[in-house]
């Protein structure tokens, strides 16, 4: 697999962007790491020839407020934020009061203490070579900050509409959750270019923060990080009926006394689409929880893979982290991978991590077509109770409402 073409595209795209200490940090990081192939275990399962046989560009993208109006969320008609092409658009978002949103270029001057530390260290710890990469080419990427004990009721949405099929598209989000604050946000990926999401967050003592993602995009690749400091709350929930191709990276850190986690992902996937999920739960202090549940439908050629692992450090007793996997296959054709995995270091633990391949019960096919179903609609009722747990915690009614399986 020849990725000459496509990197050179990388390069001629750097090349173009400003320079700065910590993009050329990345930028020789990416360089060091080298782009993936299917030997390693997280992009195992990863069609990247799909990507690879691009070749890329980055240009500005021009929107107006009618072509964003059609993808505002009703919960979120005064809570917004717009990129295009990856870059922030702030006269067309609608940013709640007393939360701070400022490019990363200006919030490295006014709250460097933070952001200098957590970027520089984040971009020499990372493994991932897009991780990597995301920073390095990203240009309008912006930092949110709650101050201590906001707590705002709308959530807030961020909405990625990109344009062009071979057009990178990298934005990338810092979000800083004080003591004591809470903030609900909702992602929408929107258009044909090549999406990818990078959403970095800090949730500090007591604070909660929640993150629902959905997508449109044909091609995504995302990025999570969070770290949780003591009695913090993260929710994270990412959605996929179309697109025909996402890799979601999720890494999550507890780092403080009793925080707790939820991670969950559904996907109901057809045609030749993919969706493949990378989980990192990090377990440091005592007394804290963790959940991962992902659970996919897949149709026709469609494929998906789930990689997950829990860590659990020496001093993290008294942890309670849970993994599952639970994939459903209507066709032959499709294919599901699952590797959970453990890793303990601690001897006062509760933990488990599973993975289970099932096709529609054919006796509870017969038994709802003896009571005069035809086969469409008994079928359609088994699926939709294999997903139903799912789609009723969907946090949003509006998206939750519109969920096609």
């Amino acid at each position: 697999m020849s990725t000459t073409s496509f990197f050179a595209s990388l390069q001629d795209i750097f090349s173009k962007l400003s320079t700065g200490a910590l993009r050329e940090k990345a930028w020789d990081h990416f360089l060091e790491l080298g782009l993936p192939d299917q030997s390693i275990d997280a992009f195992k399962y990863v069609p990247l020839k799909r990507l690879y046989e691009m070749k890329l560009v980055m240009t500005p993208l021009e929107i107006s407020e009618k072509t964003i109006e059609a993808h505002i969320l009703p919960e979120c008609r005064q809570s917004y934020l717009v990129f295009a092409n990856g870059r922030f658009v702030p006269h067309l978002s609608k940013i709640p009061a007393k939360m701070v949103v400022l490019p990363l270029h200006e919030a490295l001057k006014n709250y460097g203490p933070f952001l200098q530390g957590r970027l520089s260290k984040g971009i020499k710890e990372e493994t991932d070579p897009f991780a990597v990469l995301n920073f390095a080419l990203q240009e309008g990427g912006i930092f949110c900050y709650l101050p201590p004990k906001l707590q705002l009721d709308a959530p807030l949405q961020l909405i990625y509409y990109s344009e062009g099929e071979h057009t990178y598209s990298p934005a990338r989000v810092n979000v800083f959750c004080s003591p004591d604050s809470k903030i609900s946000m909702a992602g929408t990926a929107i258009g044909d270019a090549v999406h990818h999401i990078s959403l970095d967050v800090a949730v500090e003592d007591r604070a909660e923060f929640s993150y629902l993602q959905t997508s449109d995009a044909s091609l995504m690749l995302t990025d999570f990080k969070a770290t949780q400091k003591s009695r913090s709350i993260l929710k994270h929930m990412s959605l996929h009926s179309s697109g025909r191709l996402t890799r979601n990276r999720l890494n999550v850190t507890l780092m403080g006394q009793e925080a707790s986690a939820l991670l969950q992902g559904l996907w109901n996937l057809s045609d030749n689409h993919q969706c493949h999920t990378h989980v990192r739960v990090e377990h440091q202090a005592p007394s804290c929880h963790s959940l991962q549940k992902f659970k996919g439908v897949l149709k026709m050629q469609s494929q998906s893979s789930f990689e997950g692992k829990i860590y659990v450090h020496p001093e993290a007793q008294k942890t309670e982290a849970y993994q599952i996997n639970k994939n459903l296959l209507l066709s032959e054709s499709a294919i599901a991978n699952a590797k959970p995995n453990l890793e303990i270091f601690a001897d006062d633990v509760k933990a488990s991590h599973g993975a289970t391949m099932a096709q529609v019960d054919e006796e509870q096919l017969f038994y709802l077509q003896s009571r005069g179903l035809s086969q469409e609609t008994a079928r359609g009722l088994l699926i939709r109770g294999f997903i139903q747990e799912m789609v009723d915690q969907i946090p949003l009614q509006s998206v939750r409402d519109g969920f096609r399986f």
